[in-house]
């Protein structure tokens, strides 16, 4: 359909199938008739388009969307779905009637137009998705907010938290990953419809019309950067790659945490699997495999920025590559979540085995540094110096925390300071019992008890706002949808 002007005869079959998106583009399907319903209203109340036309237009459209995407040839001559969908209309009004669909557009600004409401749609499904995953975490956290535990730098253990406090750190982190969806939201969901090819037609068309139709909060103000621009695309996905590389995290920590070594939390047999040769192992494996995806969404992201680097303005069929990372991208994020998601509301702690992880390692030994600068007036480094040596002697001798006097201490204390320190046996010992360290940590993000509680409290609400944003999203896509349809049956009458 599109040679015969210019070629006059048809396109080497191997090279039609080498340059098709046919397959990627069933995705954008109802996206691509939508445009092309909004369109056409908009051609006849422009009288670009008599009112007949439209009719015979939208009946076909209508036919389509009902019918679905099986009722389109996809023949890889016809290149994309734009093609199949103008040569399904003209098929069924007339090539009279059905070659002036595309008047005054181009499959450049449709294209783009028809990524967008796909993209924004499956922001919305992603984010969805996430909010979940949050509420997981902080309905688990809420569980253990006296539940104590190691807290680790380096891998070694530092000081004592607890496991709610672990939680919300990463519950923290996925809410930042909910707002950059957001901004993603926000730079897709602009009409590109109206620029046409790179130039916008000299038809009196009313593009802000076709994005309101399309539910789009407004039009794209150059119509070069229209077609040619995919940094939406770019920033949604680079906003995956960091929610998933947060995701990775967390499913590291739990296969660490799963492991003899540490022996911290209990996995649900449905979340693991066995080997086929050794009968007593038990894998991590949906983690593992959260672990691994974020790769596959580095290649995305780097792929988006290798394809759109150095590509001149304004479009280019390099750009259809790009498409197919960006629906790649968020399958892989929207499974990964979710079954991550799932994963976390089964957890079971190992309350018991987490607190001797902690009270072993000397990880108390940062708030007797603390009471010593307290009770006694050293500097923090001098208290700091002698801790270490105390800690270091009770480790060569192989003593535990739970072994130590205040003796071991002054010993300490002589060989640093030269001196002994006033201390009493009563503040020694507070200082080693980790419920009480943890519990006076009661700054701004600490792990106290009352201080993590206060967190996920704040951070429920702002996912509940962030919620109902996501639905207020979606019904205005799902109203104008509705509203589209209704019209063009109404027209097509």
């Amino acid at each position: 359909m599109l040679r015969i002007g210019r070629f006059g005869r048809p396109m080497d079959p191997a090279a039609s199938e080498f340059i098709s998106s046919m397959q990627a583009d069933v995705r954008l399907f109802k996206p691509v008739v939508q445009i092309n319903m909004a369109h056409a209203l908009m051609l006849a109340e422009r009288r670009v388009i008599s009112k007949s036309d439209v009719k015979a237009i939208l009946r076909a459209l209508r036919d389509l969307y009902d019918r679905g995407v099986k009722a389109l040839d996809m023949r890889p001559e016809l290149e994309d779905i734009h093609m199949a969908i103008e040569e399904f209309v003209i098929a069924a009004a007339g090539e009279e009637v059905g070659g002036k669909l595309h008047t005054a557009k181009s499959r450049n600004d449709q294209v783009a137009t028809a990524i967008r409401m796909t993209l924004r749609r499956e922001i919305l499904e992603v984010q969805t998705t996430l909010i979940k995953l949050i509420n997981s975490l902080t309905a688990l956290a809420a569980k253990h907010t006296k539940t104590i535990m190691p807290g680790y730098t380096h891998l070694q253990v530092a000081q004592p938290t607890t496991f709610a406090h672990y939680l919300m750190a990463y519950a923290w982190a996925f809410a930042r990953d909910l707002n950059r969806l957001m901004q993603a939201y926000d730079q897709t969901n602009w009409c590109a419809m109206g620029a046409c090819a790179l130039a916008g037609t000299s038809f009196p068309i009313d593009p802000a019309r076709v994005a309101r139709l399309l539910g789009f909060e407004r039009v794209m103000d150059n119509a070069m950067d229209a077609v040619g621009s995919r940094d939406f695309a770019v920033q949604t996905i680079s906003a995956l790659a960091i929610l998933m590389t947060n995701l990775s995290r967390l499913a590291e920590e739990l296969v660490l945490w799963s492991s003899a070594e540490f022996d911290m939390i209990a996995i649900p047999d449905k979340f693991a699997a066995t080997s086929s040769i050794m009968p007593q192992k038990k894998n991590p494996v949906v983690a593992e495999i959260a672990r691994a995806k974020v790769g596959r969404l580095t290649g995305d992201l780097s792929g988006t920025l290798a394809t759109l680097r150095a590509l001149p303005q304004s479009y280019s069929l390099d750009l259809q590559e790009l498409t197919p990372l960006v629906w790649d991208a968020v399958d892989q994020t929207k499974s990964s979540v979710g079954m991550m998601s799932k994963l976390i509301g089964t957890i079971q702690p190992k309350a018991d085995v987490m607190r001797t992880r902690a009270e072993d390692s000397f990880a108390a030994a940062t708030e007797l540094a603390d009471t010593l600068v307290r009770e006694a007036g050293p500097s923090f480094r001098a208290a700091h110096t002698v801790v270490g040596k105390m800690i270091a002697r009770a480790i060569k001798e192989g003593k535990t925390p739970s072994a130590l006097t205040l003796d071991n201490l002054q010993a300490a204390c002589r060989a640093v300071l030269r001196r002994e320190i006033p201390l009493s046996e009563q503040k020694f010992k507070a200082a080693w019992d980790l419920g009480k360290c943890v519990g006076v940590r009661k700054s701004l993000g600490g792990p106290a008890p009352a201080s993590v509680k206060r967190q996920i409290t704040q951070l429920q609400k702002l996912v509940r706002k962030r919620e109902n944003l996501v639905r207020v999203r979606a019904k205005v896509i799902k109203k104008a949808e509705g509203k589209l349809l209704r019209e063009a049956r109404r027209r097509s009458i």
